[in-house]
């Protein structure tokens, strides 16, 4: 989905950051949520996912919850699917984007949707010839899996051109436990980028170790422009051992917009739908920086140290 604007932020909070919350939220707090999210200058939203209710109950009012925004105008509204039941569902509902969940992990695919790697495959085959809907593949363990560890670029490679080969046009590299680096994230989304140039690259990172941003940037550097994020910095694969939140909605806007790399959201309303979030789910710790610590009261615009005899930058301090 184009945007006009020179990154994409795909909000994930709806469906990433809800599945590990185990208070279930009633269906008008999720329509109240996504709108407000909507309101804020996000473009494409994942509103959750049609799976099976005994899996993850939170999302058993998939199809009220659907019913309840998909007549706002100018926003792309995806779910999440993890086989041909699902996806349609999802169609029925008025969905236009499916997410096919699949794993370059044979373990972590056995554990989060039951199913082989190779019947997952079939499953998106059948999927991609029955189904009249766009279908992004978001590709999971790509920077590593807490059973089988870290896959070798080759190994990526051979996966991602499985699902280039079927004709789909969109893939999510995705840190689903928060294993990757910056160095990593440059090889991997380079290769990427180099052997299918024509699929669209988004990147999905866990800030689990405190690496989500420089993972972010360093994908950003190397040419990718679409971004999963989840408000308050919610989420986690609930069938991944370790994995904690997704990088933060308002963090990575806030870092994109203070470069002066547009992403066409507006802050001050972002951090309304965080404090809305916080009120709805009050057990709940946000970890988006951004929210605790609220934006700068002045924004810097000259970065120099100072002219040679001139004032510093900053008011001096002497109690280092």
């Amino acid at each position: 989905m184009k945007t006009g604007h020179d990154v994409a932020i795909i909000e994930v909070g709806p469906r990433d950051g809800l599945q590990n919350v185990a208070a279930f939220m009633e269906t008008a707090q999720k329509v109240s949520l996504i709108r407000r999210l909507a309101a804020s200058g996000l473009k494409e939203i994942q509103a959750g996912a049609f799976v099976s209710p005994r899996a993850i109950p939170q999302f058993r009012d998939m199809k009220e919850v659907v019913a309840g925004i998909i007549s706002l105008p100018k926003v792309r509204y995806s779910t999440l699917v993890p086989n041909l039941q699902g996806a349609r569902e999802a169609v029925k509902s008025g969905i236009e984007k499916l997410i096919f969940f699949f794993s370059l992990s044979e373990s972590h695919n056995l554990n989060n949707v039951r199913q082989t790697k190779e019947a997952s495959l079939k499953g998106l085959e059948v999927i991609q010839r029955d189904l009249a809907a766009e279908i992004c593949v978001a590709l999971a363990t790509v920077f590593g899996c807490p059973f089988e560890g870290y896959m070798t670029t080759d190994h990526i490679l051979k996966d991602v051109d499985k699902i280039a080969n079927m004709g789909i046009k969109e893939i999510t590299l995705c840190d689903t436990v928060g294993f990757a680096n910056p160095r990593q994230v440059e090889e991997i989304t380079v290769a990427c980028l180099r052997d299918f140039p024509e699929v669209a690259f988004a990147v999905h990172f866990h800030n689990t170790r405190g690496l989500g941003l420089a993972n972010a940037l360093r994908a950003y550097d190397v040419g990718i422009r679409r971004f999963d994020a989840a408000v308050g910095g919610l989420g986690g694969c609930p069938f991944a051992p370790g994995a904690s939140g997704n990088v933060a909605t308002e963090d990575l806007v806030f870092m994109f917009n203070e470069m002066g790399i547009q992403t066409g959201i507006d802050m001050d309303a972002l951090l309304k739908v965080s404090t809305f979030l916080k009120e709805i789910l009050p057990g709940v710790i946000l970890s988006s920086a951004v929210y605790q610590a609220g934006l700068p009261k002045t924004q810097i615009t000259d970065w120099s140290c100072g002219a040679p005899g001139g004032d510093p930058p900053f008011p001096a301090h002497q109690d280092w």
